[in-house]
């Protein structure tokens, strides 16, 4: 369970910690019901800005702690045995004495550790995670300060392992300032495998800049690991209305997806409360008077209302252009790329399909009782006649 008090002023650590924390803990067991092992590997362990003596609020740490209550149940339910390995890089020499304190106090998990940048480390990386076996689950975290330091074409042959799962914090914030600025260009074009991303952002402001950015990360990072699936969530900074970092994840089978979207939807209420509390201490600091109500009672929720308002019509828009250009879609196809889109659930495709259904959508492939299409039932979406 993670600590709130732990991060206070960096509220943004605590919603990408909770998503992250809820991923894992179902991650964890459905991959755990098959593999002999999981391999978990932190590119930037740090710790950062840890305020718990024995490192729990760090990602490393949390990611440890979901994987033995994984392990666990498994043993308890299955009796197997789970194993888990780590593999934790931080090029910073102060951080990485602490990692490697926290490293050596660990008995039941085979972990190893390396003070060096991620990109010099790829080699190693593939290296550890072949030798746990070919029943072995890889689930690599990418969680810099920055744009810098895992550059997509370096890293490909660790986004090309199969199986592997990736979750990327995109610094878009910090991205979407700088992107065009010529003294930084090379270390951009690293970032996103190649010089596309110029044309896809020249001119563009604000919103629109933060998208096109978003599609050709993801575009790339999709290409780069030959990923079936590459889904993002938004983070908000927590003072204002703006978009922090999106968490990226990309995998290739569709249960992750499931797992990532539902982790997304019940970080939610974390997002509002942490966004309140940041902005209450910011008014008490700025008054010197402290406030009757709740934090919640007082913040307005505009940010993510606007968010999932933009990210749904862009994702309707794209589900509908995809019927219409094709002539006719698999439920499946629509439901990746709607899903792909933050803060948009299954629940709204499904929403849109009874409503065009009404005018000029046609579902084949329904059976029976059903009356709504379903993933991996063969349900098709086309134009109907007439």
């Amino acid at each position: 369970m993670i600590d709130p008090s732990l991060y206070e002023g960096r509220e943004q650590t605590l919603i990408k910690h909770f998503l992250f924390g809820k991923y894992l803990e179902r991650f964890a067991i459905i991959v755990g019901s098959w593999a002999d092992a999981i391999t978990y590997v932190d590119g930037f362990s740090g710790p950062w800005n840890t305020r718990s003596s024995k490192l729990e609020d760090s990602s490393f740490a949390i990611a440890l702690a979901e994987l033995r209550k994984a392990r666990d149940v498994l043993k308890r339910i299955k009796n197997k045995d789970l194993k888990l390995r780590c593999f934790f890089i931080e090029k910073d020499p102060t951080a990485y004495r602490k990692l490697e304190e926290f490293a050596n106090l660990q008995r039941d998990v085979e972990i190893r550790t390396r003070n060096s940048e991620l990109e010099g480390a790829v080699p190693e990386i593939g290296e550890f995670i072949r030798k746990g076996g070919r029943a072995n689950f890889p689930f690599v975290f990418i969680d810099p300060k920055g744009w810098t330091g895992f550059a997509l074409n370096t890293i490909k042959p660790i986004l090309a392992l199969r199986p592997c799962e990736v979750l990327i914090n995109f610094q878009t914030g910090f991205i979407k300032r700088f992107v065009e600025m010529e003294t930084v260009q090379d270390e951009f074009v690293a970032l996103f495998g190649n010089e596309e991303f110029r044309d896809k952002v020249k001119g563009l402001k604000k919103d629109d800049r933060e998208q096109a950015m978003l599609d050709e990360y993801v575009r790339n990072l999709r290409a780069a690991g030959d990923f079936g699936f590459v889904c993002a969530a938004a983070v908000p900074r927590p003072e204002s209305e703006k978009t922090h970092f999106h968490l990226i994840y990309a995998t290739r089978d569709p249960k992750g997806v499931e797992v990532f979207k539902d982790a997304e939807f019940k970080s939610l209420p974390v997002m509002l409360q942490a966004q309140a509390e940041a902005k209450k201490a910011k008014r008490v600091a700025k008054t010197g008077q402290m406030e009757m109500f709740a934090s919640q009672d007082m913040h307005q929720p505009r940010y993510l209302e606007g968010l999932r308002i933009r990210q749904l019509a862009l994702a309707e828009t794209a589900v509908e252009s995809a019927i219409r250009s094709q002539k006719r879609l698999t439920y499946d196809s629509a439901w990746a790329i709607s899903l792909s889109h933050p803060l948009v659930w299954e629940r709204d495709l499904k929403g849109w399909i009874q409503a065009w259904s009404e005018d000029w959508l046609k579902v084949d492939g329904l059976i029976g009782k059903e009356r709504v299409p379903k993933r991996g039932k063969g349900h098709i979406l086309k134009i109907r006649e007439g």
